[in-house]
């Protein structure tokens, strides 16, 4: 192709058509400009392209990650729900009478109550779309501002949370280092037997500071449990229709 326009122009030179000449160099130089305009065109609608399909990409696997976060949120209600009803069990069991049963059934309960359970959003994703630009690409607004509100409210009630459950524990560590409450005659794998460990339980009951303390503690993890309640149900409310995307499963 160029030794054809080669040609051309040599022809035009050789027969004194200079006017012709600088018509057909124009017209070259036009087509010239039109090419690399379209060749920038092309280059430019393919690299949209890419990054439309990275965005899609990254995108549903966000999706992905918090609807993982909302399953693991959803577990952690659940079993909040189960430790606050399990904690009202122990205010009823205080006031009944200390038998065998009534014992056994406090030592295990009152032994599961300080498990708290919390969950940290995974952020990996999101931070990785962030840092590199893409999540200011997507297109859908809404969607976006979901996304980023989503990530906000969990890092707020993250720490909400973390206060909450700070404040729960050093709460059973003063009434233990104190000496209110001896851990060993709640565990279940001491080497106190059932009978010294009711026994033990039964001197508590009758303790009415030791008692106050041990009440105000289970009020305190209720306290504890249902604001966990509270602040993971308003991130799960967050999730809306076509925020989470369940994985695939091929």
């Amino acid at each position: 192709m160029i030794k054809f326009f080669r040609k051309i122009r040599q022809k035009m030179l050789a027969g004194n058509k200079l006017s012709k000449y600088l018509i057909y160099a124009i017209g070259e130089i036009v087509l010239v400009v039109i090419g690399i305009l379209i060749a920038i065109s092309l280059n430019n609608s393919n690299q949209q392209n890419a990054l439309a399909k990275s965005v899609d990409l990254k995108l549903n696997l966000l999706k992905e990650s918090i609807y993982r976060d909302s399953l693991s949120m959803q577990g952690l209600i659940d079993y909040s729900k189960k430790q606050i009803n399990e904690a009202e069990q122990l205010l009823q069991l205080m006031n009944k009478p200390m038998n065998d049963a009534n014992c056994e059934e406090f030592i295990i309960k009152f032994s599961n109550h300080s498990n708290i359970r919390t969950n940290i959003a995974n952020r990996a994703i999101y931070d990785e779309m962030v840092n590199s630009g893409i999540f200011s690409e997507i297109n859908n607004q809404e969607v976006k501002s979901q996304i980023a509100t989503y990530y906000q409210l969990s890092n707020h009630f993250s720490s909400i949370i973390r206060i909450y459950v700070t404040d729960f524990r050093e709460f059973k560590n003063k009434i233990a280092f104190d000496g209110t409450i001896s851990r060993a005659y709640f565990d279940p794998n001491s080497q106190y037997s059932d009978m010294e460990r009711c026994e033990y339980l039964k001197s508590l009951m009758n303790a009415d500071e030791k008692r106050v303390l041990l009440e105000n503690f289970i009020y305190n993890g209720i306290d504890t449990y249902e604001e966990i309640n509270i602040l993971y149900s308003v991130l799960l409310n967050q999730m809306v229709t076509g925020l989470t995307k369940k994985p695939d499963t091929k």
